[in-house]
């Protein structure tokens, strides 16, 4: 759940928005192309068969803390392009009413979203009734920390056709600050949910290990990733805030993810 400190309210629609740093841009940047790409890309083979799944939807908009500039959430970027199915995920009960305000500015998208108010990785056997079986699907995970749990994305990979990943990995704010914390707690650590209750933690030497190792534990599902196609996002200072790992079980998504990642937000080429 949101700290309050983290919610104020649109000075465009007097709802809630989440504060963010200009990073958000970034990562904002590469789901809407990826978004682009899929729905472009397969219109013909997948018509009207395209999922977006956003497992920590929020309220919708967000607005940058310094310049307090207001910018659509997920949710709302997702809703530009031509999914025919939606499903939005949100525990907080003001955030997901936002939302669904939000929404309704998108009337001719109304009747494709599902409106989930749960702790995703509570809710995920409830997400996955509601996902289309003959669909071909994009999951959306950006929370705050790294509560996402490894079970979840385990239920999700085997629920329908397809299901691609775009994961938000925090690293500075939550997996490299709380790290000794995480190990010192063990079986009981939000870092031993997010690895699998299967993992052997004492293979972990530091941090940035376990960007690596989620790698490997996504592959053991059956997943195919992008090596050296994930994104760093950092702050003013360059410190690292978290990274976005892309992965998919079919070439095409691959491909797809390699061609949209070649160029960042200013249309620069990434280094990778």
């Amino acid at each position: 759940m949101p700290k309050p400190k983290e919610i104020i309210l649109s000075k465009i629609d007097n709802l809630p928005v989440r504060l963010s740093g200009t990073w958000i841009k970034r990562k904002h940047h590469f789901l809407q192309e990826y978004a682009k790409i899929l729905t472009v890309g397969m219109r013909y083979k997948w018509r009207g068969r395209l999922t977006f799944i956003d497992l920590f939807a929020g309220p919708g908009s967000c607005m940058i803390e310094k310049t307090n500039e207001e910018l659509a959430g997920s949710p709302l970027l997702a809703l530009q392009h031509a999914f025919g199915c939606y499903i939005f995920v949100e525990e907080t009960t003001f955030l997901m009413n936002a939302l669904k305000t939000r929404c309704k500015n998108f009337p001719k998208k109304l009747a494709s979203i599902k409106f989930i108010q749960a702790d995703s990785n509570q809710c995920i056997d409830q997400i996955i009734k509601q996902m289309p079986k003959d669909h071909l699907n994009l999951a959306f995970i950006d929370p705050t920390d790294i509560d996402i749990h490894y079970e979840t994305i385990r239920a999700l990979s085997k629920a329908s056709t397809g299901v691609d990943l775009l994961m938000n990995i925090q690293y500075g704010m939550d997996l490299k600050r709380n790290y000794g914390n995480y190990m010192k707690q063990g079986a009981d650590s939000k870092l031993a949910r997010f690895l699998g209750a299967d993992f052997d933690r004492s293979r972990l030497k530091e941090a940035k290990d376990v960007i690596e190792i989620y790698r490997l534990r996504l592959e053991e599902l059956g997943y195919g990733t992008v090596r050296f196609r994930e994104i760093s996002v950092t702050n003013t200072k360059n410190a690292q805030m978290y990274f976005l790992l892309f992965a998919s079980k079919h070439p095409r998504g691959l491909d797809y993810w390699k061609k949209i990642s070649k160029k960042d937000e200013q249309g620069q080429e990434e280094l990778f």
